[in-house]
């Protein structure tokens, strides 16, 4: 009865069918660097039949006859094809080494610029960990997997061809006994090799929690001590190193039983060989040199089989591998441009939010309904309301780190969809409360990967941050290392230093967020200086800092419940007694007192964080 269509063509062999075509696609271009790799492997191949061929000479000519001219040459052939082996085996190796270190350095730039390129929500759903693992872990299994499979299937392979060929050659009716074990090999092969597939795509996501949870306890290590919770992270750390080891363990036992169990098949098969074979010499049918040649490349086929059972266990590490990178590289990210977009001018006269209402999620509440707000170029914008109001998600859809669920924005008229998110961003300095600093140079925090500038210009604008001061201070100025995050510095210089980065980016548009919130008094004058530099002829999205900042401002906008419930300045605000009068009298004394000296300001806490 014929096997069924629907089984032949099973969603999971045609799944594998397709990803080892992408594995062959990521080999494909190193396809003329691999020709001599390939000859190597055939050489060995063919120095595995010439080894158990040569066995048959030997015996018969020169341990059974005696010929001594066999015995002066045959050792000198022997010694030639060891060393045409070791040729050939190190040309194999290094080339296929080589090969694979590239495919996996290309595959870590692919996923590293295709991950850069999704969107903000994409990151808050996923752990940090996630994308190291996936960017460093994946290619490396990759490579490893290409350099040992691509060589150990074709080299074994072809031996496996070779030696069969010679047991043919030496006695075809025993060669039929010998190969009765091959299908049980390959079932086993087979099976195993599911399981491992299986173990091995597990073992890489729990390497994921891994390498997550120590990117958040060494990020976090501040909190981590504050709350003397070291005893937690390292019982969660022995939990998850315990699941890996459990899993590691599956993959132990498995790869265990792959050389016993075909070790075992080899022995039943040897043993019928012996029965037939040493029978037919008893009788007169073969020589000893004959049969002890057929055994030998016999024994050395099944080796093969061995490894190949093996090898098939790294290839499907390697397809687990290849399935998590692509689908990666073939998810594509939620915002980008598209063909009709074009990059857009510089704001000239309006920002507007046109009746807009934004949603983290399917089936989510909007935590913006149908806001409408308009700003002249140049203007100062301040948002301000409860927690949870929709003051920073406002702020965060107009470079476009989230998208509008209805609605639009428009730059002097144009929809921001239609513009080239380079062009877009180009025109917005972000500063927010938690600064973003670089493992680098004072120097590189401030030009960030910008070449257009000189050093007096770098100066100008580190002294309208008011940074340059506390920078030629440092061990080395502007060449001092600042740690990671900016961890050398206090944060009143990392916020300047980030004031300085938007100075020299000088663009049109400014969002400030929570800017000073975090700041002690001197710190937060010496920023707001620098702020009110910064805002200087900018059109500025203020998010509830301090109070000086948002009097000073053009036009208060004040959220609650995800809509705009009053706007104007601050003196018309408190007079309509409404939601911008509550949120004054909850954070600011009845009385704003000024400040007793220069060197000792008032602090003013945030209003409306």
């Amino acid at each position: 009865m014929p096997l069924p269509l629907p089984l032949l063509t099973s969603p999971a062999m045609s799944r594998n069918r397709v990803l080892l075509r992408r594995w062959a696609g990521l080999i494909w271009p190193h396809r003329w660097a691999m020709i001599p790799a390939v000859i190597s492997m055939l050489v060995l191949s063919a120095s595995e039949g010439a080894i158990a061929y040569m066995v048959q000479p030997i015996l018969d000519k020169i341990f059974i006859e005696q010929n001594r001219e066999m015995f002066l040459s045959l050792p000198l052939l022997v010694l030639v094809v060891f060393l045409v082996r070791g040729a050939a085996s190190f040309t194999n190796a290094y080339i296929m080494g080589a090969v694979g270190m590239r495919i996996a350095r290309k595959l870590q730039c692919d996923l590293y610029n295709h991950c850069l390129r999704f969107e903000m929500a994409y990151f808050l759903s996923s752990s940090a960990g996630s994308f190291i693992s996936r960017i460093s872990n994946d290619p490396i299994i990759i490579k490893d997997s290409t350099a040992s499979v691509m060589v150990g299937m074709i080299r074994e392979g072809m031996t496996l061809i070779v030696l069969v060929g010679v047991l043919f050659y030496r006695d075809p009716v025993l060669a039929l006994v010998a190969l009765l074990g091959f299908p049980l090999s390959a079932m086993l092969i087979y099976r195993l090799g599911k399981k491992i597939r299986s173990k091995s795509h597990r073992a890489q996501e729990l390497l994921e929690l891994i390498v997550s949870h120590l990117e958040e306890t060494f990020s976090g290590i501040r909190i981590v001590k504050s709350f003397c919770m070291e005893s937690h992270e390292r019982a969660q750390f022995r939990l998850l190193t315990k699941r890996v080891l459990r899993n590691h363990l599956d993959i132990l036992v498995i790869n265990s039983l792959s050389k016993p169990s075909i070790e075992m098949i080899s022995g039943f098969v040897i043993c019928g060989v012996i029965l037939y074979g040493g029978g037919s010499v008893i009788e007169g049918k073969t020589t000893t040199g004959n049969f002890f040649s057929f055994l030998t490349a016999m024994m050395m086929a099944y080796d093969p089989i061995k490894a190949l059972t093996n090898l098939n266990n790294a290839l499907q590490r390697g397809l687990a591998a290849v399935d998590r990178v692509f689908t990666t590289l073939d998810r594509q990210p939620a915002i980008l441009d598209t063909p009709e977009s074009v990059p857009l001018p510089g704001l000239q006269r309006e920002l507007a939010f046109n009746e807009v209402s934004f949603s983290y999620g399917d089936g989510l509440p909007n935590v913006l309904e149908r806001i409408t707000l308009r700003g002249r170029a140049g203007e100062q914008i301040a948002l301000v309301g409860r927690s949870g109001s929709g003051k920073s998600t406002l702020a965060n859809l107009l470079p476009r780190f989230f998208e509008v669920t209805e609605g639009a924005i428009t730059l002097d008229g144009r929809d921001i969809r239609s513009a080239t998110l380079a062009s877009l961003r180009d025109q917005i300095s972000v500063v927010t409360q938690e600064v973003i600093l670089f493992n680098d140079t004072v120097k590189n925090n401030i030009t960030y990967g910008r070449s257009e500038y000189t050093q007096e210009r770098l100066e100008a604008v580190a002294e309208a941050a008011n940074a340059l001061e506390f920078i030629r201070q440092l061990p080395q100025g502007f060449d001092t290392p600042i740690g990671d995050r900016g961890v050398r510095l206090s944060g009143g210089q990392r916020q300047r230093l980030s004031i300085a980065r938007s100075l020299l980016k000088n663009a049109p548009i400014l969002i400030l967020d929570e800017a000073t919130s975090s700041l002690d008094t001197e710190s937060e004058r010496a920023v707001q200086e620098a702020l009110e530099r910064l805002m200087a002829g900018r059109t500025t999205l203020i998010i509830a800092h301090r109070l000086s900042t948002i009097r000073n401002a053009d036009r208060i906008v004040v959220l609650k419940d995800a809509r705009i419930v009053e706007e104007g300045n601050h003196e018309t605000l408190l007079a309509l007694n409404g939601e911008y009068a509550r949120l004054h009298a909850l954070h600011f004394q009845e009385e704003e007192t000024p400040p007793a000296t220069e060197e000792e300001p008032t602090a003013t806490p945030a209003l409306g964080r």
